[in-house]
């Protein structure tokens, strides 16, 4: 048998007179250092439910779940910290930078998955035309102020930024005669809609 190298020694006597390295948990509780990768949170003032926390999920943690057939349109955001891997990829590319944010909770042992779940609810904006969804009002409000003035380039973005916002209704959806026209430049609409409203404007029927 191989004698243990002198640093093998010094530790074990180390060890010895100071005593073990491990700590008490679970009875003193654990406080992680600054850094720590703990259970995401949303943050309710600051997210605006614009999916992107959703998009780059590796773990495929969190989900966007739209109801536009709802009374008002709902867009919920739901993450699963039972499947969240807790890479911060959320929080970092976050679009308001303050929407999620990881903290220092680890300790979330449970029976009951159901718990580690969190659900976070924005109103939708449809377009008033076809009823397709635009995005949450609350994300388009958040981009017009962000633009600044800027934002009259895009009438959406005025509507929204003057609180005129309309949605749609449950049965959304004009048929396709009176076509577009040029009043219709002042709605809601979603792209597909406002460029069918450009073309006729620019090039006629």
């Amino acid at each position: 048998m191989k004698k243990p190298k002198l640093r093998e020694l010094k530790e074990a006597i180390t060890a010895v007179i100071r005593g073990p390295y491990t700590t008490k948990y679970p009875f003193v509780p654990h406080t992680p250092p600054d850094g720590f990768r703990g259970k995401p949170e949303f943050d309710e003032a600051e997210c605006v439910g614009c999916g992107a926390c959703a998009e780059v999920c590796p773990a495929l943690a969190i989900e966007v779940i739209d109801d536009p057939q709802a009374d008002p349109p709902i867009r919920r955001v739901r993450q699963r910290w039972d499947k969240c891997i807790f890479c911060g990829q959320c929080e970092l590319l976050c679009t308001t930078e303050k929407g999620i944010k990881l903290t220092k909770t680890y300790d979330m042992s449970t029976l009951d998955r159901s718990s580690c779940v969190q659900d976070i609810e924005h109103e939708l904006v449809l377009c008033e035309v076809c009823g397709a969804i635009v995005g949450t009002k609350k994300h388009l409000r958040w981009v017009a102020l962000r633009l600044g003035a800027k934002a009259y380039a895009n009438p959406t973005l005025i509507v929204c930024a003057d609180g005129g916002m309309t949605l749609a209704a449950r049965d959304a959806g004009r048929p396709a005669e009176p076509a577009l026209a040029r009043s219709d430049m002042m709605r809601v609409l979603c792209p597909d809609c406002r460029r069918t409203t450009v073309i006729r404007e620019l090039w006629g029927e």
